[in-house]
């Protein structure tokens, strides 16, 4: 397995049969749509403000990762929110990503 996502249903369902409801519900709930990357790290949300990633060190603990103006290069710092539990939480994950996208806003 190489580890790639050919695409995903607004639901979270992908293209390896995993399924990713959090990174579902956020997107719908920010009203943007759920974009395929990678089984490992996971789907992104396409923001005006750039990618939005929920991501895990642990499986246990969440963060929200935006990196402002849509690609990852070196030379940006994407902008990460406190780490917040379980990483299962929707209201929990929401209220991070909203947290980045303010702190995008105001920057």
């Amino acid at each position: 397995m190489t580890g790639e996502m050919s695409w995903i249903k607004p639901n979270g369902d992908d293209s390896n049969g995993e399924g990713w409801p959090v990174h579902a519900a956020v997107a719908r709930a920010l009203r943007c749509r759920l974009r395929p990357f990678d089984s490992y790290i996971g789907p992104y949300i396409d923001h005006k403000c750039g990618r939005l990633w929920l991501s895990t060190e642990d499986g246990m603990m969440g963060q929200a990762v935006l990196w402002p103006g849509g690609v990852p290069p070196a030379y940006c710092e994407p902008i990460v929110s406190e780490e917040f539990f379980p990483l299962q939480s929707i209201p929990a994950a929401l209220r991070a990503a909203r947290a980045v996208l303010k702190q995008c806003r105001l920057n």
